[in-house]
C-alpha cells in the first residue's frame, strides 16, 4: 500500500549580519529537541506558498515574503511520507512577535557555517547547501514578477456590451479572492493590469488589502504589438518591488518570448511566478 503523503512548506529566512555576510533563522522544537528550519503542514486546500508564510509566522513571529524556490525535501515520518516545499525568504518586518511555546521554544540567527553544525537533520544540511549555492549566484536577492491570467469571465456570447467591459463570472470572483493570500505570500507591492474589466476585477480584492495603487497598462491588452510588449516587460522588470501583471491568455506568448522563457498556457486565474535579476529570469513556478 502506498504511503500517505503529508504536504508541508517552510523556508530559509535570511538577513544581513551586523558584522557582514548573512544570517539564517533556525528554530528549536522542545518536543524533538532538534534544530531545524521553520516549516509546517498545509491546512486542507491551502496552497503551499501560503502554508510557508503562515507557518514561519506562527513558529517565529516574523512576517516574510517568498523570494526564490528551494529543492523539495522528502523524508519518512510516522504515518507516511512528508514532502516539504521550501523557499528562500526575506523579512517583511524586522520585528518578531515570538514567544517561547510548546512547539518552538528558541530562535537563533546564525551564520550558515554555524547553522551547518547546529542543524539536527542531514536533509536540512543538504537544503542549506542548496541555499548557499543560490547565495553564491546572488539569487537570494532576486526580484519577483507574477504573470497572472485573469480569472474566469462571463462568456462573450452571454454579454452584450463591449469586450473590455465583460466582467468576471461568479467562479472568477471567487478565484480573485483566493488569489489574495497567494499574492501576499510573494509580497506583491506593485499591481499592474490591462484596463479590461475582467483583469481589473481579478486583482481588485488584492488591491483592497494593500495601500498600493492599481496601475493600468494598455500594453497588457490582447493584440498589442511586440514592441509595446517589450516596453511593458522592461517597465515590469525595472522595479525592486514584487509585482503582479494581470493580462489575457492571447498576450502570454509575446510576454514569454520577450522574457526569453518557455511558459505554460495558464488556466483562468492561474499565474506564473518569475524570479529574476538584472533582466534575466532565474526560476519560475506555477501557482
Amino acid at each position: 500500500m502506498a504511503s500517505r503523503v503529508i504536504a508541508a512548506a517552510g523556508g530559509i529566512v535570511w538577513r544581513k549580519a551586523s558584522t557582514g555576510g548573512i544570517e539564517v533563522l533556525l528554530v528549536h522544537r522542545p518536543r524533538y529537541d532538534d534544530w531545524t528550519f521553520p516549516k509546517g503542514k498545509a491546512d486542507e486546500g491551502e496552497p503551499l506558498p501560503v502554508t510557508a508564510v503562515r507557518e514561519i509566522a506562527e513558529e517565529t513571529g516574523y512576517r516574510v515574503r517568498l523570494v526564490h524556490p528551494l529543492p523539495e525535501v522528502t523524508y519518512r515520518v510516522r504515518g507516511g511520507l512528508k514532502q516539504v516545499a521550501y523557499w528562500i525568504c526575506r523579512l517583511v518586518e524586522d520585528d518578531s512577535a515570538f514567544r517561547p511555546n510548546r512547539e518552538v521554544d528558541k530562535l537563533r540567527w546564525v551564520a550558515p557555517r554555524e547553522a551547518r553544525k547546529r542543524l539536527t537533520y542531514a536533509h536540512d544540511r543538504t537544503l542549506l547547501e542548496s541555499f548557499e549555492d543560490l547565495v553564491a549566484q546572488k539569487r537570494h536577492k532576486s526580484r519577483t514578477l507574477v504573470l497572472l491570467r485573469h480569472a474566469k469571465a462571463v462568456p462573450r456570447r452571454d454579454f452584450d456590451g463591449a469586450d473590455d467591459e465583460r466582467p468576471l463570472a461568479a467562479e472568477g470572483q471567487d478565484r480573485a479572492k483566493e488569489l489574495v493570500p497567494l499574492l501576499s505570500a510573494f509580497g506583491v507591492r506593485r499591481i499592474v493590469s490591462s484596463p479590461a474589466a475582467r483583469t481589473v476585477q481579478t486583482v481588485d480584492p488584492y488591491v483592497a488589502t494593500t495601500e498600493e495603487l492599481l496601475e493600468l497598462d494598455d500594453r497588457l491588452r490582447e493584440g498589442t504589438s511586440r514592441q509595446q510588449v517589450e516596453r511593458a516587460v522592461e517597465a515590469l522588470l525595472g522595479t525592486k518591488r514584487p509585482t503582479v501583471a494581470c493580462t489575457h491568455r492571447p498576450a502570454l506568448p509575446d510576454l514569454y518570448a520577450t522574457l526569453d522563457i518557455s511558459g505554460p498556457v495558464l488556466a483562468a486565474g492561474h499565474a506564473l511566478v518569475l524570479h529574476h535579476r538584472k533582466g534575466r529570469v532565474l526560476a519560475s513556478e506555477l501557482i
